[in-house]
């Protein structure tokens, strides 16, 4: 690195090394323009979930023996130094001052005490809260992994978290933790271990089911990354090994765009590929126009190629869809798997991706892979299952479209709902209605079968079926013993038949296969979470609850119905010997008014973000 006298002051945050490297040199570009300060309004929407939790973690640790808590104060960076010379055990929420020399800013949530350094400073762990799951069980060669409790965050309390490892796909926020680890050690502050904190949401058996302060050894290899010189072209290497590289070459980056001089022949680092964050980006508006509008990151949405495959296939001249489309893989192989030896299963990521080039061409949104009939049980009477499940993950709602086929009546809708946030008992009493229920069907003798899209709903209850007290047996424990003979999951039969571009989910099959169409204009899970919320919101005009809970509902109906419509085609156009039967030659929509207003829902035909 340059001396940072010697060029325009760089600082990079905390997400520099982890996030697009894009953005890094339109923020130091001097010919591009600064965003506008609200165009961050997005993230803060994204982050509200997050602060809740949060806060309540921070004030558990802010409750620690001698801990200073700083959040709120105005001196806060003056009271962080002051709090470090005097070796207070814990401090949540500090300021810390810039790193100059190694172009850092940024604050991490807390600061607790380890080891001391050589010379007998206090020295500190940095701490972040995450709200996610962080670890995973795994039984490493070495623990690299401790914990405490989040109201004694003390070395003497330290446990090994034996049998654990940090999950594989979260070397992003152990990066973060490097910015931070860095940092410390650039200003003098940080403990001789390279260990830093993070708080996760994870319940640690450590802890009896609590959530705890995890240290993290951050120079544990267990990072799959690409290397040349490697045999096979990978390595594993730690956390701090990635944040070095990466914040490294970010702080090229910027030293580069500095010097660009507009109306002057420049030569930039890094070019735009789009990913997930795109989606969030304020520099979106400069990205877009430089993008080709068939480019390969643009155009595949589904299990999309990664920075670095995209890179490589840049070089090998691959960079639109009609490119990979038109590729001859076997050919282009021997030069793109060494260079993509990062990602395990390299060559079929890469076929399944000109797979998919060819049918967006083409296209053709569902692809079967064969000839071959599928087999689809039934019964006298099919109920079609989905429910609904707050911020928070608790089931609110059990939505039912029960068919007895054996009868000319249309199907019936039945939602069994409470339009509040649910503890542990009001969970399983939900749906134990909604069980019992289903029992009831099964009382009248005739056969029943339960159809559902996707193992949600058995994870949530069998989860919710554990909650019971042990000795009971209730109708919760009874239909479980029923799945997988009587519960049928229509995403396995469609995922061993059909081929998505934009992946199988219910709204791309339902739609573009099925002919189904969602009456919402932006139907989705995470938006009924949203119309839920307002749906039980007691500070809410009762006129505007009662629009979200008809809103819940209605989209719960069209997803309940449109599995129904996928087994009916499913059926009709590839059941081998078989006519639709008693019931099947009903529409389940008809009962709705003729010309209602719907849009198809499903995902769109690329990647580009939506403002």
């Amino acid at each position: 690195m340059s001396d940072p006298d010697s060029s325009p002051r760089i600082l990079l945050d905390a997400y520099a090394a982890r996030s697009c490297p894009v953005k890094t040199q339109n923020a130091f570009d001097p010919t591009i323009p600064a965003y506008p300060v609200d165009a961050t309004s997005n993230l803060q929407e994204i982050f509200a979930g997050v602060q809740p939790f949060k806060d309540e973690v921070l004030n558990r640790l802010a409750s620690a023996e001698g801990a200073l808590d700083l959040r709120g104060r105005e001196d806060r960076r003056e009271a962080t130094i002051e709090a470090i010379s005097q070796g207070i055990p814990v401090i949540v929420g500090p300021s810390l001052p810039y790193d100059v020399a190694g172009h850092r800013r940024g604050n991490p949530d807390a600061l607790v005490r380890g080891q001391d350094q050589f010379d007998g400073r206090p020295g500190y762990h940095a701490v972040q809260v995450k709200k996610k799951r962080m670890m995973e069980p795994r039984h490493p060669k070495e623990t690299f992994c401790w914990v405490t409790p989040l109201e004694r965050p003390f070395r003497s309390e330290l446990q090994a978290l034996e049998g654990h490892s940090v999950r594989m796909n979260r070397d992003a926020e152990l990066m973060q933790l490097a910015h931070y680890l860095r940092t410390l050690q650039g200003l003098g502050w940080a403990a001789d271990r390279e260990v830093a904190g993070v708080i996760p949401s994870d319940a640690l058996d450590a802890l009896d089911g609590d959530i705890g302060l995890v240290f993290v050894d951050l120079r544990h290899r267990f990072i799959r990354t690409f290397s040349r010189t490697a045999e096979t072209h990978w390595k594993m290497r730690s956390a701090l090994e990635r944040y070095d590289h990466e914040f490294g070459f970010r702080v090229k980056v910027a030293q580069t765009a500095t010097t660009h001089v507009a109306g002057e022949p420049w030569a930039p680092r890094v070019s735009p590929i789009v990913v997930r964050e795109c989606e969030s980006c304020p520099w979106w508006q400069h990205c877009e126009p430089a993008l080709d509008d068939d480019d390969l990151s643009l155009r595949i949405s589904k299990s999309p190629l990664d920075v670095r495959e995209i890179s490589v296939l840049r070089k090998l001249g691959v960079s639109t869809l009609a490119d990979l489309a038109d590729a001859d893989l076997d050919a282009l192989l021997p030069a793109y798997l060494p260079e993509a030896a990062h990602r395990p299963n390299a060559e079929s990521r890469l076929r399944t991706a000109a797979r998919r080039s060819r049918l967006i061409r083409d296209g053709v949104v569902l692809s079967k892979y064969s000839d071959d009939p599928i087999e689809l049980p039934g019964a006298d009477i099919e109920v079609d299952l989905d429910i609904e499940t707050s911020g928070d993950g608790s089931v609110y709602l059990w939505g039912l479209l029960v068919d007895d086929t054996t009868t000319d009546e249309p199907p019936t809708y039945r939602a069994f709902v409470r339009w509040h946030e649910l503890g542990t008992r009001e969970q399983v009493d939900l749906a134990r209605e909604a069980m019992q229920f289903i029992e009831s069907l099964r009382a009248t003798g005739k056969s029943v079968r339960v159809y559902h899209y996707s193992d949600y709903e058995i994870v949530h209850l069998n989860k919710i079926a554990a909650q019971q007290p042990e000795g009971i047996t209730t109708a919760l424990h009874r239909e479980q013993r029923l799945v997988g003979e009587s519960w049928v999951d229509l995403y396995s039969t469609v995922k061993d038949h059909f081929f998505g571009v934009h992946g199988l989910g219910l709204k791309v099959v339902a739609s573009h296969g099925a002919g189904f169409h969602w009456r919402d204009d932006e139907p989705g899970g995470l938006n009924s979470q949203t119309w839920f919320r307002d749906a039980a919101d007691p500070e809410l005009e009762e006129d505007l609850r009662g629009a979200a809970r008809e809103r819940v509902l209605a989209y719960n109906e069209d997803d309940v119905v449109a599995t129904h419509q996928l087994r009916r085609w499913l059926r009709a156009e590839y059941q081998a010997g078989e006519k639709p039967r008693a019931g099947e030659k009903r529409q389940a929509g008809e009962k709705r008014q003729a010309g209602e207003k719907r849009r198809a829902g499903g995902a769109e035909t690329d990647r580009r973000p939506r403002r």
